[in-house]
């Protein structure tokens, strides 16, 4: 799937220049693993090899990294869609993005689609480089959703 950085020069209630990212990847499983695999505890403390607070339900709460990223769960339907209220602890006080993930099963794998609005315009690179190691990889690696059974 391609990746593409759509710079978008919006303006916060706060002066804060913000921009969208708009993410795809591509897993060697089903949909429901991966959507599994972002909602359920054991399986997110899995890829993010640490301790994680994660209420998967609409207004639940989650806090993952050691308190890096934190936000809530806005929107949940098993298999096809996850949207998060997310930020990062390095970002301006109290600035959050949407994160919209659109799952989509096809016949011998799953294509992820991440939407990311409201990113800080100063974050745009290190936000991009974060998904692809901290999310992407880890659960390539840790689920072997990156390989091809034979």
């Amino acid at each position: 799937m391609q990746t593409n950085n759509r710079p978008s020069n919006n303006v916060t209630s706060s002066n804060l220049y913000t921009t969208t990212l708009n993410l795809g990847h591509t897993f060697q499983c089903t949909a429901e693993e991966f959507y599994n695999a972002m909602t359920v505890l054991e399986l997110v403390q899995a890829f993010t090899r640490s301790p994680v607070k994660l209420e998967a339900e609409v207004g639940g709460k989650f806090e993952l990294f050691h308190g890096n990223i934190h936000g809530d769960f806005v929107e949940l339907v098993p298999n096809k869609k996850i949207v998060q209220r997310w930020r990062s602890k390095r970002w301006p006080a109290e600035h959050y993005s949407t994160v919209t993930f659109t799952i989509e099963q096809k016949d011998d794998h799953t294509e992820v689609r991440v939407l990311q609005t409201g990113v800080p315009q100063s974050e745009t690179d290190s936000t991009r480089a974060n998904w692809e190691y901290y999310y992407w990889d880890s659960i390539k690696r840790t689920f072997g959703f990156g390989s091809f059974i034979v």
